[in-house]
């Protein structure tokens, strides 16, 4: 009965006696950090990030996570040499850190070191796929005129950040000083289908036209550019050069002098305060255009559309009660550009003035129905104060205008949440990663909301597709290894494991993992191996000597089982199955012997006569009263 107990001790310890958590207990603190640590970059709140760099001060005092925290707030502050020498540091304790490696390289490249950024960029990307590092590479070799691998690093970085529409521009201009404008165009009219008013992609496809000679084009492409930016110097240097070549010399000249270049002619000479504002404005030299427009609007104080100009100035120099001062004046003077609501709606809201903002975005949007960015913000607004019929209803109008727009249906898809509405919020998260199928996060936040309502085969799915995308993705990777569990599909839990084993060989736990599992559908040869590794890659591995033991017990090597064991014991004294199965061992290999008495028939029968109360002469023997 013993050893039957001890089986079925030994049968069922990987599940029930291992210890092991499966990724749910308590994770590795300074891996943790770590990843605290690469997330400081998008925290914007003072506060917040103190409380982050405080959490991974706690969780790893002296690890790779503190000098990165130390390097940013070295880089935030301006002072780059002590940003870079607390990214070698942070290298020094832990060489595989890419978001070290990466940030080295972006400090690299402010210093203008382009050879040290190539190479801590690339061993970056490496590790961790990342758009911006991708970028920065795709920029360094574009320098360089290696066309070929800038382009290649521009791609890798728009599969990464595909709403980044300057990522377009920069391959058009790769294109361009390759010989091949009509790719360029092509990537410059990705840009306007996404963004009707990107001033560079006009800028860009108007030159290809001058290149062509085909001057009216280029013309009609500028002049869209300058409605959306008209102080824009360039743009106007390079109408001021269409006219020129077209032979039409006084809109050259007049597009020369708001480019702020300097024309001998007589009107140019002395021009009046609203040109000469408009010129300053063209040069950036905001303070002296709002001098011009001041003295104009002196001359005439009703004058709208110089208040607006006025207001624009303001704003360029971010004086925003001024700027909100002149807009409103401009609007009661029944101004004609619509544009001014759209411009108070942001004034506004970069002072968190978000019912004016509103009201602002709505004025706008009954006038020019079709602005994306005014439709966005003010969905994002509803979004912000937890109004979301309204932030649903903006944005399926955003839908109705582009329907392809992924982050539009990932945002959507969060505010169902937040209504708990969650079909609606599944479909369009579902819509979001078939648009956009690397989003890691619309992916993430999908296979979530699919085990809140268990439909675990579903969420599993969701965890592959993040899997595929980043297949270092630890969250992701713990969360599919509990569905799996769950669900008893140990078939998949096993490839899990070996893919987890490919990608940190020198992981002595991931060997341990697929050594349980292995244990577990008793291919005890695998189990040793995966064992045997682990201990290899870290000696005093309790728990992985203490599992080799017992496969050495389940495959009937008992010496071998007993030296695994005695390692387990001394490496962790307090693991009570070690004990266990130290004592089976024991039992099993000195088993105490039985003691037998030998005895004669003689006095066998002697014994039974006593049991019997008979002498040996068969009389019944009576006890003698005492008196």
């Amino acid at each position: 009965m013993k050893k039957y107990s001890t089986i079925m001790i030994i049968a069922f310890a990987p599940v029930f006696l291992c210890g092991f958590d499966w990724g749910f207990g308590i994770k590795d603190k300074c891996t943790e950090a770590k990843k605290l640590a690469t997330e400081l970059n998008e925290i914007k709140d003072d506060a917040s990030r103190g409380d982050s760099e405080a959490k991974i001060a706690e969780l790893c005092p002296e690890g790779a996570a503190v000098h990165f925290a130390r390097a940013l707030n070295f880089e935030r502050n301006g002072a780059l040499d002590k940003a870079i020498a607390e990214y070698q540091e942070s290298l020094r304790e832990d060489s595989d850190f890419a978001a070290a490696n990466g940030n080295l390289g972006l400090a690299y490249l402010k210093k203008k070191q382009e050879d040290d950024a190539v190479v801590e960029l690339t061993k970056a990307t490496k590790n961790h796929s990342s758009g911006i590092y991708h970028k920065a590479l795709g920029k360094i070799f574009s320098d360089k005129k290696l066309y070929s691998l800038a382009l290649y690093h521009y791609n890798e970085a728009l599969a990464q950040m595909p709403a980044d529409t300057g990522l377009h521009a920069d391959i058009a201009d790769v294109y361009l000083n390759s010989g091949l404008p009509n790719s360029a165009e092509e990537e410059f009219n990705k840009i306007l289908v996404a963004e009707s008013g990107n001033t560079r992609a006009r800028m860009g496809i108007a030159a290809i036209n001058s290149s062509r000679n085909d001057f009216d084009k280029a013309i009609d492409q500028l002049k869209k550019a300058q409605a959306v930016d008209p102080g824009n110097k360039e743009i106007h240097r390079l109408l001021a050069e269409a006219y020129d070549k077209k032979g039409d010399k006084k809109s050259a000249e007049y597009e020369s002098l708001l480019a702020g270049v300097q024309v001998k002619t007589e009107t140019a000479a002395r021009p009046d305060h609203l040109r000469q504002g408009d010129a300053f404005m063209a040069a950036k030299e905001f303070p002296k255009a709002i001098d011009e427009y001041k003295a104009a609007l002196k001359e005439k104080p009703d004058w709208p559309e110089v208040l607006q100009k006025l207001g624009d100035a303001s704003m360029a120099v971010d004086n925003d009660d001024d700027a909100i001062t002149y807009y409103k004046e401009a609007v009661r003077l029944k101004a004609k550009d619509d544009a001014i609501h759209y411009k108070l709606g942001l004034l506004y809201e970069r002072q968190a003035l978000l019912d004016e903002a509103v009201v602002e975005y709505r004025q706008y949007l009954s006038a020019v129905a079709d602005n994306l960015d005014a439709r966005r913000r003010l969905a994002d607004i509803y979004t912000q104060r937890g109004s979301y019929p309204q932030a649903i209803e903006q944005y399926r109008a955003l839908l109705k205008l582009k329907s392809d727009d992924a982050a539009v249906h990932l945002k959507l898809a969060r505010v169902y949440v937040s209504s708990k509405d969650y079909a609606p919020a599944i479909t369009e998260y579902l819509e979001a990663t078939k648009l956009e199928p690397g989003n890691i996060e619309a992916h993430r936040e999908l296979a979530l909301l699919y085990r809140k309502k268990n439909q675990n085969d579903e969420a599993a799915k969701e965890y592959q597709a993040v899997l595929k995308v980043k297949k270092d993705d630890n969250d992701a990777r713990t969360a599919l290894t509990s569905i799996y569990v769950k669900g008893k599909k140990y078939d998949e839990l096993i490839d899990l494991l070996k893919e987890g084993v490919e990608l940190n060989p020198k992981d002595p736990n991931s060997h341990y993992k697929l050594g349980l599992m292995y244990e577990f559908k008793k291919d005890y040869p695998a189990a040793i191996d995966q064992y045997k590794e682990a201990t290899v890659l870290k000696a005093d591995h309790a728990k992985a000597l203490n599992a080799l033991g017992r496969a050495y017990m389940k495959s009937g090597r008992i010496t071998e089982a007993k030296e695994a064991l005695e390692a387990a014991k001394k490496a962790d004294p307090e693991l009570e199955e070690t004990t266990v199965l130290l004592s089976n061992i024991k039992d099993e290999m000195s088993p105490e012997p039985k003691k037998y008495k030998k005895r004669s028939h003689k006095s066998k029968k002697s014994k039974s006569a006593r049991k019997s109360g008979k002498s040996r002469s068969g009389k019944t023997k009576t006890k003698k009263s005492r008196h």
